[in-house]
């Protein structure tokens, strides 16, 4: 399997955290399970069509919004390759406006004919340098007619640098995620808990609470990842703000269906989270997993 990031347009870098290419060989018929990382993705499917959670209908290209559920994206023997884009965490909003009801759409769903036309574009262009400028061109477009001086946006960028900058690093990372609570993060943004929960749904596709949970298990993933000893998950549990590594064990079934113990005894495989190019930012965690 081999992941690589690509840079966005200078003038998209404060909305997309990077463009991305994932390429793997699927020996049969096999599942990627998919768990969140804190930001929508689009992903455009360049060599195949896709199943997702074992169900009938064929995908292409494919908006995943942010939610704690795991989605699984069901592929067929031989070449597996994705283009996709990861946007800042409350700015997929930018580029699709629409309300979305579910955890994945696709550009027919939303009925957006730019949209369709683009993905139809992508998986007609030569090489990945033409898919980058195809993408470029689509976002600067939709970001010339978002309004400017969006208080919420705002706001919110206010809310993440002191949470998780756009770049996907944690902010401050020795300190416990009990550092930061949803009310802290509704003083930030000056707003009352009730208000700033009904704009961070909104725009980041869940509340407040179950974000800052996303969180921890994340920094608790990179400290087994630096480690990968079973011996100190307990030390990892406490300093993460598990109350005892039995919760932390359930969070980590609940958000990407691993153990802490598991993700160690099957670090090797799992070579986005584990291998030797894991960056330490916070991207989607991808495994691949033939089905018998």
């Amino acid at each position: 399997m081999e992941f690589k990031t690509i840079p966005c347009h200078e003038s998209l870098r404060p909305f997309i955290r990077n463009y991305w290419m994932l390429s793997a060989q699927c020996t049969a018929t096999g599942t990627q399970q998919i768990f969140s990382n804190g930001a929508a993705s689009l992903q455009f499917y360049l060599s195949q069509d896709i199943r997702i959670d074992d169900g009938d209908r064929l995908y292409r290209t494919v908006l995943f919004h942010q939610n704690m559920q795991k989605v699984g994206v069901v592929t067929a023997e031989g070449p597996f390759i994705t283009f996709g884009a990861e946007f800042v965490p409350f700015c997929s909003r930018v580029f699709f406006p629409n309300e979305m009801t579910s955890i994945y759409t696709s550009p027919e769903d939303l009925q957006d004919e730019e949209f369709i036309k683009v993905s139809k574009n992508i998986y007609e262009a030569g090489s990945t340098e033409e898919r980058v400028d195809l993408l470029d061109h689509f976002f600067l477009k939709r970001l010339a007619l978002f309004p400017e001086g969006d208080i919420n946006m705002e706001r919110l960028s206010d809310v993440f640098d002191n949470m998780v900058p756009t770049d996907g690093s944690t902010a401050r990372p020795p300190h416990s995620q009990n550092e930061f609570s949803p009310a802290d993060l509704a003083s930030t943004a000056c707003l009352s808990q009730k208000q700033f929960t009904r704009v961070f749904n909104k725009y980041v596709g869940m509340n407040p609470k179950s974000y800052l949970r996303l969180m921890r298990f994340h920094k608790a993933l990179m400290e087994i990842q630096a480690t990968s000893d079973s011996s100190s998950l307990t030390n990892i549990a406490w300093g993460c703000g598990y109350y005892d590594l039995a919760h932390m064990a359930s969070d980590f079934r609940d958000i990407c269906g691993f153990s802490p113990s598991e993700l160690i005894r099957h670090g090797q495989e799992l070579t986005e989270t584990f291998g030797q190019k894991f960056s330490g930012l916070m991207k989607k965690k991808i495994k691949i997993e033939n089905l018998i």
